[in-house]
């Protein structure tokens, strides 16, 4: 993996392109990674994804705690020219693996000196270092995070937050060890909670390997997955990344993955964080919000995310967003997608998804042209404010009548074409 910073500025952030494999096209960063389920678009089939979504190859984001059932099966599927994208029914976009899923809330508990717990749908499974080398081996991710102990918040003690990085340590011992044996580019974990001395020892760790023992860096342990990333305190985060970034060499990509909202997202591009993923679109989706927020100077938004409960827009046969060109909006109204929320129907969360992602990608669209011109504060302040006086709030409010997971499969109702 090689990756190339085309434009670095003190108060943009930075634009670059992640060169993954040899023959693949370069993608562009900041990126938005693609979230998935079991290695599926949560409620799009891939046809639908590329479809009405976009036709441009992406970084898919698979999680051990969703997939590992599938390692055994693709240890038994010896295809040569043929990877884990092929396997879940995307070819042509290249994918990394993380260990949890970023839009549930992991668990706490269950850590063990020598071992990882992973939460799966079938409960809890321990995993050691070389059990995780060896399903990293059989799924052949093109990108696959280093094994690490990130069971910490803001919350966390000092005890916990020292545990977890001396954790990650050892396990990292050991991936660096063996790491020849997957061809594929490892991530070094950077865990330590909010606390800056456990940082900079998780980071002094990784910068002791021999040169090429990683390609990049991804940062755990700031939140608990799902819905905690949209409520954490910007404020305790926005520093220990700062303090974090100024130790990092710049060649290398910085992942940080979770459902931060838009605008610790923007917040965090001006760090110096360049991959992130699609989970707070998702976030949104299931807990039945549309994603209303402007990126573009003087369009007026009353709020950021319209909620398809309220009763509100029974009667709103405008679509969910103005001059958005989605299939969604260019199709459907407010007030069906809001039938469809009273009727308990499945194409009311897949239209939401399709309008969600459309609009994220679009978002991210937008961040990397302020970059380019060094205009990334004032996109963060109209995204704070939306055009008006205050600054919003776009933390999502958990809905009683979460989306049944049964639903979150491959499955497309025909009415959404």
């Amino acid at each position: 993996m090689k990756f190339v910073i085309e434009s670095l500025t003190k108060n943009s952030g930075r634009l670059g392109r992640l060169h993954i494999k040899d023959g693949a096209p370069g993608q562009r960063t900041p990126l938005l990674m693609q979230t998935t389920k079991g290695g599926s678009i949560p409620y799009l089939s891939a046809d639908v994804f590329e479809s009405h979504v976009t036709e441009t190859p992406q970084l898919l984001e698979l999680t051990l705690s969703t997939i590992d059932h599938m390692s055994e099966a693709l240890a038994q599927w010896n295809s040569a020219d043929r990877g884990l994208s092929d396997y879940i029914g995307f070819p042509g976009h290249l994918n990394v693996l993380l260990l949890r899923d970023p839009c549930e809330t992991t668990p706490a508990g269950g850590n063990d000196r020598d071992i990882q717990p992973l939460f799966t749908r079938r409960g809890k499974e321990s995993l050691s270092a070389q059990r995780y080398m060896e399903m990293v081996a059989s799924l052949r991710p093109d990108i696959y995070q280093g094994l690490c102990d990130a069971d910490t918040n803001a919350e966390s003690a000092k005890k916990r937050v020292q545990k977890s990085v001396d954790r990650t340590e050892k396990f990292m011992h050991y991936i660096y060890e063996h790491k020849s044996k997957v061809d594929s580019t490892l991530l070094a974990p950077i865990v330590g909670g909010y606390n800056t001395f456990a940082r900079t020892q998780s980071i002094k760790h990784a910068l002791e390997q021999p040169s090429g023992s990683y390609g990049g860096y991804v940062f755990e342990g700031f939140h608990t997955n799902g819905l905690s990333a949209t409520i954490l305190d910007a404020s305790k985060l926005l520093p220990i990344v700062e303090h974090c970034v100024g130790q990092l060499e710049e060649e290398k990509p910085r992942m940080v993955p979770g459902a931060y909202t838009p605008l610790t997202t923007l917040e965090l591009i001006g760090l110096g964080m360049d991959l992130f993923d699609t989970s707070y679109a998702y976030c949104a989706a299931v807990n039945f919000k549309a994603l209303t927020f402007t990126f573009v100077q003087d369009e007026v938004v009353h709020v950021p995310l319209l909620d398809i409960t309220d009763d509100a827009i029974k009667e709103d046969f405008s679509p969910l967003l103005k001059n958005c060109d989605c299939l969604s909006c260019q199709k459907h109204t407010r007030a069906y997608v809001h039938h469809l929320y009273k009727t308990n129907e499945l194409l009311g969360p897949i239209l939401l998804m399709v309008h969600n992602l459309h609009h994220y990608m679009a978002f991210f669209e937008a961040i990397r042209e302020s970059i380019a011109r060094d205009g990334l504060p004032q996109l963060t302040e109209l995204v704070r404010r939306q055009n008006g006086d205050s600054q919003v709030d776009y933390s999502i409010a958990p809905n009683r009548k979460v989306i049944s997971k049964a639903t979150m499969g491959k499955g497309f109702a025909a009415a959404a074409v």
